[in-house]
């Protein structure tokens, strides 16, 4: 179906999602965003994709995929604890580690923004405990252990800058 408005403000004032883990999403205000104009999240018909990779790589290859995007997620949290002046504010779990540089929020938002300008690796912000904090997730089947090391690293030296 379809639906023509005269005011496109009135379908992202019905259908903006502004959750804590998506707030870096809506900074660029410059740019598009086709979920914040429709009733799902992300484009439809999502189920035939899953549907077909099931047929096609079996569930076997699902569980190892997620099982690795947790250990990934794992090994991040190990390189953050390794490295002083980093928190774990929430440890690894479902493939998502969410941490921060010392105690200062504004540094975590600069941090995303140099992430995002650099174009190095996806970083997003969310608020845990009341505090900002910067949150990882690795479950991108491309995603390698060297990826997640090397991000850390970067991480730790945008920081230090």
């Amino acid at each position: 179906g379809c639906v023509l408005v005269r005011d496109v403000a009135l379908l992202r004032c019905a259908f903006q999602i502004k959750a804590d883990y998506l707030r870096d999403v809506h900074r660029a205000t410059a740019e598009f965003n086709p979920a914040d104009h429709g009733v799902q999240l992300t484009r439809s018909f999502r189920a035939l994709k899953v549907w077909l990779s099931l047929q096609t790589f079996g569930v076997a290859a699902f569980r190892e995929a997620i099982a690795r995007g947790f250990e990934l997620a794992e090994l991040a949290e190990r390189e953050l604890r390794a490295r002083k002046g980093w928190e774990i504010l929430s440890p690894a779990q479902m493939a998502t580690v969410c941490f921060r540089f010392g105690q200062n929020d504004d540094v975590q938002s600069q941090l995303v923004d140099l992430a995002m300008k650099e174009e190095f690796a996806l970083l997003t912000s969310t608020e845990l405990r009341d505090v900002a904090a910067l949150r990882l997730c690795t479950i991108n089947p491309r995603t390698t252990k060297q990826d997640i090391i090397d991000t850390v690293e970067h991480l730790d030296q945008l920081a230090r800058r």
